[in-house]
């Protein structure tokens, strides 16, 4: 799920910080180089996942609040980027426009 941490690394670092795992992640994510086998450059490949999957999971959270599945968030993720949440909120129907599937109910 996050870039450079497969199994064995994930093991290692919930051993590692055992409860306090998450909080590393969103708080102090420099100090994944406590655990063997985790290096600089291997901390920025997993810093750089851990930004873009908590990126993700906010337009997912945004997107889903509206209705709209988990495909069609990580959909729109794609292609708008870090701007999601902005674009939706300052214009939705576009959505219609720029994804085949998505549309609108009228009253």
């Amino acid at each position: 799920m996050i870039k450079g941490v497969g199994p064995k690394t994930a093991k290692k670092i919930v051993k590692n910080f055992q409860n306090e795992t998450l909080n590393i992640f969103e708080d102090d994510i420099k100090r994944l180089t406590e655990v063997p086998g985790i290096a600089k450059k291997k901390l920025k490949t997993i810093e750089d996942a851990w930004i873009e999957h908590r990126a993700i999971r906010k337009v997912m959270m945004f997107i889903q609040g509206h209705g709209i599945s988990t495909l069609f968030a990580v959909r729109i993720y794609k292609q708008y980027g870090d701007i999601a949440i902005s674009m939706v909120t300052e214009d939705p129907y576009r959505l219609a426009n720029d994804f085949y599937g998505i549309g609108f109910f009228c009253r």
